[in-house]
């Protein structure tokens, strides 16, 4: 049975009466196949924009200033830490109160991490970066971020000595 039905049904579709929609390839489609098949357009890469470069040493400079403040009190702390008795005792308050300036002196670099990061994104968003300054901009921010984590290294081995 299901044999003779087919060939009904067949024809039934073949039959062309009625008002339906031609299933030919429209003339967007068409486009788009052609699209599809042309070759990638290859856009020439942007230009450096040296400001972009310039502004990056501005913040390294900056970074390597605040290190250098951070180096100061650091040492400072490091001097107390070696002298500091017992917890408890006047010198062991004095390291404490040495090492809480040097955790303070790591303020000025996360303000400069802070800036790099406003400024990179406010940067993306006026205007498409060059390769080259998106690469500039990450080596300063990898820079900042070492001298951060050289930072936070140093106050560990403080804060360490101070609880034994």
């Amino acid at each position: 049975m299901t044999l003779l039905a087919f060939p009904a049904l067949a024809a039934g579709c073949a039959s062309n009466e009625g008002d339906f929609p031609s299933l030919a390839q429209r003339p967007a489609e068409r486009d788009y196949a052609a699209e599809q098949m042309s070759p990638p357009k290859v856009r020439p890469p942007l230009p450096a924009d040296a400001s972009v470069g310039t502004r990056a040493e501005r913040f390294i400079a900056a970074a390597r200033a605040a290190q250098g403040a951070f180096t100061g009190a650091y040492e400072t702390a490091a001097a107390a830490t070696a002298r500091a008795g017992a917890p408890g005792s006047d010198s062991w308050v004095i390291a404490q109160q040495a090492v809480s300036r040097a955790v303070a002196a790591q303020a000025p670099l996360a303000r400069v991490s802070g800036e790099l990061d406003d400024y990179a994104a406010a940067r993306a968003r006026q205007t498409p970066l060059a390769p080259a300054d998106v690469e500039r901009l990450h080596a300063a921010t990898a820079e900042i971020e070492r001298i951060a984590a050289d930072q936070a290294a140093r106050i560990r081995r403080l804060e360490a000595s101070l609880s034994r």
